[in-house]
Protein backbone atom coordinates (compact mmCIF):
# COMPACT_ATOMS: atom_id res chain seq x y z
CA UNK A 1 0.00 0.00 0.00
CA UNK A 2 2.80 2.54 1.33
CA UNK A 3 4.40 1.42 -2.43
CA UNK A 4 2.00 2.29 -4.29
CA UNK A 5 1.32 5.28 -2.72
CA UNK A 6 5.63 6.25 -2.85
CA UNK A 7 5.53 5.27 -6.65
CA UNK A 8 2.30 7.47 -7.72
CA UNK A 9 3.92 10.62 -5.49
CA UNK A 10 6.96 9.92 -7.26
CA UNK A 11 5.37 9.79 -10.84
CA UNK A 12 2.76 12.90 -10.34
CA UNK A 13 6.19 14.89 -9.31
CA UNK A 14 7.56 13.66 -12.25
CA UNK A 15 4.90 15.02 -14.79
CA UNK A 16 4.83 18.21 -12.34
CA UNK A 17 8.16 18.89 -13.29
CA UNK A 18 7.84 18.38 -17.01
CA UNK A 19 7.27 21.45 -18.65
CA UNK A 20 6.34 21.75 -23.05
CA UNK A 21 9.84 23.12 -24.83
CA UNK A 22 10.40 24.42 -27.96
CA UNK A 23 12.92 22.98 -30.74
CA UNK A 24 15.49 24.30 -31.84
CA UNK A 25 14.24 27.46 -34.51
CA UNK A 26 16.33 25.78 -37.58
CA UNK A 27 17.54 22.19 -37.95
CA UNK A 28 18.25 19.80 -40.49
CA UNK A 29 17.62 15.86 -40.51
CA UNK A 30 16.42 12.81 -42.42
CA UNK A 31 12.84 12.25 -42.33
CA UNK A 32 10.75 9.11 -42.77
CA UNK A 33 6.92 9.75 -43.07
CA UNK A 34 3.89 7.18 -43.72
CA UNK A 35 0.91 8.74 -44.76
CA UNK A 36 -2.14 5.78 -44.97
CA UNK A 37 -4.53 7.82 -46.88
CA UNK A 38 -2.61 7.71 -50.02
CA UNK A 39 -2.51 4.16 -49.44
CA UNK A 40 -0.89 1.50 -46.79
CA UNK A 41 2.44 1.79 -49.26
CA UNK A 42 2.77 4.99 -49.54
CA UNK A 43 6.07 5.81 -48.15
CA UNK A 44 8.42 8.71 -48.24
CA UNK A 45 12.33 8.94 -47.33
CA UNK A 46 14.92 11.29 -47.70
CA UNK A 47 15.94 15.08 -46.36
CA UNK A 48 14.63 17.54 -44.20
CA UNK A 49 14.83 21.18 -43.54
CA UNK A 50 12.88 23.22 -40.66
CA UNK A 51 12.86 27.18 -40.49
CA UNK A 52 10.53 28.17 -38.11
CA UNK A 53 11.83 32.02 -37.84
CA UNK A 54 11.06 32.00 -41.38
CA UNK A 55 8.46 29.58 -41.57
CA UNK A 56 9.63 27.61 -44.33
CA UNK A 57 9.81 23.58 -44.99
CA UNK A 58 11.95 22.11 -47.53
CA UNK A 59 12.16 18.35 -48.12
CA UNK A 60 13.94 16.02 -51.15
CA UNK A 61 12.26 12.93 -51.08
CA UNK A 62 12.47 9.06 -52.53
CA UNK A 63 8.87 8.35 -52.45
CA UNK A 64 7.44 4.82 -53.10
CA UNK A 65 3.89 4.16 -53.50
CA UNK A 66 3.65 0.52 -53.70
CA UNK A 67 5.95 -2.33 -52.67
CA UNK A 68 6.22 -2.88 -56.57
CA UNK A 69 6.68 0.27 -57.96
CA UNK A 70 9.69 2.74 -58.39
CA UNK A 71 10.67 5.40 -56.38
CA UNK A 72 10.02 8.80 -57.18
CA UNK A 73 12.24 11.92 -56.49
CA UNK A 74 10.83 15.07 -55.61
CA UNK A 75 11.33 18.31 -54.11
CA UNK A 76 9.16 20.14 -52.12
CA UNK A 77 9.56 23.91 -50.63
CA UNK A 78 6.74 24.89 -48.55
CA UNK A 79 7.01 29.25 -48.16
CA UNK A 80 4.23 29.92 -45.29
CA UNK A 81 4.72 33.50 -45.76
CA UNK A 82 3.82 33.52 -49.15
CA UNK A 83 1.06 30.94 -48.94
CA UNK A 84 2.81 28.74 -51.39
CA UNK A 85 3.74 25.32 -52.27
CA UNK A 86 6.63 24.17 -54.98
CA UNK A 87 6.81 20.94 -55.58
CA UNK A 88 10.06 19.24 -58.77
CA UNK A 89 10.31 15.91 -60.31
CA UNK A 90 13.44 15.63 -60.02
CA UNK A 91 13.49 13.51 -63.02
CA UNK A 92 11.54 15.75 -64.87
CA UNK A 93 12.17 19.05 -63.87
CA UNK A 94 8.32 19.51 -64.03
CA UNK A 95 7.45 22.58 -61.15
CA UNK A 96 3.83 22.44 -59.21
CA UNK A 97 2.84 25.33 -57.70
CA UNK A 98 0.04 25.19 -55.39
CA UNK A 99 -1.54 27.19 -52.68
CA UNK A 100 -1.15 26.43 -49.08
CA UNK A 101 -4.15 26.28 -47.10
CA UNK A 102 -2.96 25.70 -44.18
CA UNK A 103 -1.01 27.36 -41.36
CA UNK A 104 2.51 26.20 -40.38
CA UNK A 105 2.68 23.31 -38.05
CA UNK A 106 6.24 24.03 -36.01
CA UNK A 107 7.95 21.04 -34.24
CA UNK A 108 7.95 22.17 -30.64
CA UNK A 109 5.93 20.49 -27.61
CA UNK A 110 2.57 22.90 -27.56
CA UNK A 111 1.89 24.66 -24.63
CA UNK A 112 -0.67 22.87 -22.54
CA UNK A 113 0.59 19.68 -23.85
CA UNK A 114 -0.06 16.17 -21.72
CA UNK A 115 3.22 14.59 -20.87
CA UNK A 116 2.95 10.86 -21.20
CA UNK A 117 6.26 9.82 -19.35
CA UNK A 118 9.83 9.46 -20.52
CA UNK A 119 11.57 6.40 -21.94
CA UNK A 120 14.99 5.59 -23.38
CA UNK A 121 15.85 5.13 -26.61
CA UNK A 122 18.86 2.41 -27.05
CA UNK A 123 20.78 0.58 -25.02
CA UNK A 124 22.94 0.41 -21.67
CA UNK A 125 25.03 -2.49 -23.37
CA UNK A 126 27.47 0.15 -24.34
CA UNK A 127 28.76 3.10 -23.13
CA UNK A 128 26.76 6.71 -23.69
CA UNK A 129 24.02 3.88 -25.52
CA UNK A 130 21.04 5.50 -24.37
CA UNK A 131 18.99 8.48 -24.66
CA UNK A 132 16.55 9.96 -22.46
CA UNK A 133 13.31 10.62 -24.27
CA UNK A 134 9.84 12.70 -23.39
CA UNK A 135 6.60 11.78 -24.92
CA UNK A 136 3.56 13.80 -25.40
CA UNK A 137 0.33 14.63 -26.88
CA UNK A 138 -2.15 17.51 -27.56
CA UNK A 139 -5.65 17.21 -28.86
CA UNK A 140 -5.67 20.90 -30.92
CA UNK A 141 -9.04 21.62 -31.66
CA UNK A 142 -8.13 24.89 -33.30
CA UNK A 143 -6.52 22.88 -35.96
CA UNK A 144 -8.65 19.90 -35.73
CA UNK A 145 -6.26 16.95 -34.90
CA UNK A 146 -4.50 15.04 -32.50
CA UNK A 147 -0.83 14.91 -31.66
CA UNK A 148 1.57 12.92 -30.38
CA UNK A 149 4.97 13.50 -30.18
CA UNK A 150 8.74 12.58 -28.65
CA UNK A 151 11.68 14.89 -28.17
CA UNK A 152 14.78 14.23 -26.30
CA UNK A 153 14.81 15.56 -22.56
CA UNK A 154 18.23 17.61 -23.57
CA UNK A 155 18.17 20.00 -26.35
CA UNK A 156 14.18 19.45 -27.08
CA UNK A 157 15.13 17.38 -30.41
CA UNK A 158 12.47 15.84 -32.09
CA UNK A 159 12.36 12.66 -33.04
CA UNK A 160 8.69 11.40 -33.80
CA UNK A 161 5.65 13.25 -34.49
CA UNK A 162 2.32 12.10 -35.32
CA UNK A 163 -0.92 13.41 -36.56
CA UNK A 164 -4.51 12.33 -36.62
CA UNK A 165 -7.60 13.40 -37.90
CA UNK A 166 -10.40 10.86 -39.01
CA UNK A 167 -12.13 13.26 -40.95
CA UNK A 168 -9.94 15.06 -43.51
CA UNK A 169 -6.04 14.02 -43.86
CA UNK A 170 -6.51 10.52 -41.39
CA UNK A 171 -2.95 10.49 -40.10
CA UNK A 172 0.48 11.27 -40.76
CA UNK A 173 3.45 9.39 -39.12
CA UNK A 174 7.11 11.35 -39.29
CA UNK A 175 10.11 10.39 -37.82
CA UNK A 176 13.28 12.06 -37.59
CA UNK A 177 17.04 11.58 -37.64
CA UNK A 178 20.31 12.70 -37.58
CA UNK A 179 19.22 16.20 -36.77
CA UNK A 180 21.44 19.14 -36.76
CA UNK A 181 20.66 22.21 -35.62
CA UNK A 182 21.04 25.25 -38.13
CA UNK A 183 20.50 25.07 -42.00
CA UNK A 184 23.62 24.09 -43.47
CA UNK A 185 22.36 24.95 -47.09
CA UNK A 186 19.91 28.36 -47.57
CA UNK A 187 19.15 27.47 -51.04
CA UNK A 188 17.00 24.51 -50.16
CA UNK A 189 14.28 27.45 -49.63
CA UNK A 190 15.01 28.84 -52.96
CA UNK A 191 12.42 27.50 -55.79
CA UNK A 192 14.24 26.78 -59.02
CA UNK A 193 13.88 29.04 -62.37
CA UNK A 194 11.21 26.88 -63.72
CA UNK A 195 8.77 27.13 -61.21
CA UNK A 196 8.11 30.65 -62.09
CA UNK A 197 7.87 30.17 -65.95
CA UNK A 198 11.85 31.58 -67.05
Amino acid sequence: MWTQVVILAAVSALAASQTPCDSPAQWDAHVHMFDPDQGHEFYVRGSYHYDKTGQRKARFEQVQEGTNSSYEFVEQIDLYNEKKRYRVNVKTRECQVSTLDHPFHTHDVPTGARFRGLYYLGSDAVEEGVVEMSQWDYLWSTRGFFWDGSFTTHGCIPYHSNRFNHTTFGAIFESFSDVTPGIRDPNVFIPPPQCFGH
